[in-house]
Parts: C-alpha cells; structure tokens; sequence
C-alpha cells in the first residue's frame, strides 16, 4: 500500500507538471508578460524603499501618520514625487528666547542665507539643536508618507532652490530647504536591468 501511494503521488506529481508546462506553452506572451511583471516592480520598488522615504532615525521632525480623511490618503498615494530637503531646528528647551524673537531671529538668518544651499548647511552645522546639524540639516529623500502635513506643505507644494519657514511644530521651529521635489527615477542599476521578455 505504502509503495503504491508513493507511485500514486510520483503520477500526480508528473501530471501536474506536465499540465504547467503546456500551459506556458500555450499562454500568450502577453499573460507571461503580465505575471512576470509584478514580482520584479515589487522587488524594485522594494529597493527604492530602502534609499528614499524615510527621515534619518536621529532627525527631530514629526513623523507622517496614516490619515483618516480618505482624500489626503489618496494623495499620499497618488503623488509618487521624491523631495530631498534640508532643516535647521530651534528647539525648546534649547532655545531660551520668547517665540516672537525665536522667530524674527530664524528670519534674519533666512535673509543671511537667501537661497544657497551651502549657506544653509553651514548655518545648520552652527545653530541647529537637531542632529542632522553634523550632515548641515540634510534630512535625505522623502516622500508625503515620511513627514507631516505641516512640513509637506513645503516639500511638496512650494518650488525647489529655496529656504522656507520659520513654521512651527512640536518640534520646535524649522527653516527648510528644499532643493528638489521630482518623481522617482530609476538608478543606474536598475536602467541597466532589462525585463526577461526584452532580453535576446
């Protein structure tokens, strides 16, 4: 009995392999195309996950959060752009100054630092109390999910190449410089990669 169960298993086993081949066989290329597809866009964008949307662990800047408004979910959703951005912090506790003249004082440095990016890094080394300030404020790639609204607001709505703020968030008080928001791109690795039906 034991020895036929184990025939019967190896027959099922044939038959079924035999059916999965004649059915790539005889798929069109399209339907292979199609199945294909999926698992190499997940593994990709996998890796982009990895290098862009997420804050430096150490970076004092509020976290995005899953929305219960359906429509700002959708537009997380729907705007795949990658913003790479900069900020210096006055935060309290760190601070002494009343919020009025927190403020005027981040002004002053805005108009010091006009638009340059090396302005801004070098400033942020001096005066931020964030620790990005050892990498001049520099908070990486982020997209809508990485932060929140409030600080979206400027990466996402307001044109590159320039300082932004004072705005104010738990965190303290943020000038922010952003100096690019573009959809993604693929690396050089994967420009290189071909998808399995384009190779020869």
């Amino acid at each position: 009995n034991l020895i036929m169960g184990a025939e019967m298993a190896r027959a099922v086993r044939i038959r079924l392999g035999a059916l999965l081949a004649s059915t790539l066989l005889l798929a069109p290329a399209s339907a292979l195309r199609l199945a294909v597809a999926p698992a190499l866009m997940t593994r990709a964008a996998s890796r982009i996950t990895m290098v862009a949307g997420k804050l430096p662990p150490e970076a004092l800047v509020p976290r995005g959060t899953v929305s219960k408004n359906l429509f700002q979910n959708l537009k997380q959703m729907q705007d795949q752009r990658v913003a790479r951005a900069s900020h210096l912090l006055l935060a309290p506790g760190k601070c002494t100054l009343p919020i009025a003249e927190a403020k005027a004082l981040m002004e002053s440095w805005k108009r010091e630092i006009g638009d340059d990016a090396e302005k801004f890094a070098e400033k942020a080394r001096i005066a931020s109390h964030c620790p990005t300030a050892a990498k001049g404020g520099d908070l990486g790639y982020l997209v809508r999910s990485s932060c929140s609204e409030t600080f979206n607001q400027v990466l996402f709505e307001q044109p590159p190449g320039s300082v932004y703020g004072p705005i104010v968030t738990p965190a303290g008080l943020h000038l922010i410089y952003v100096a690019s928001c573009q959809e993604p791109r693929p690396n050089a690795e994967h420009a290189k990669a071909r998808m399995p039906w384009d190779r020869n």
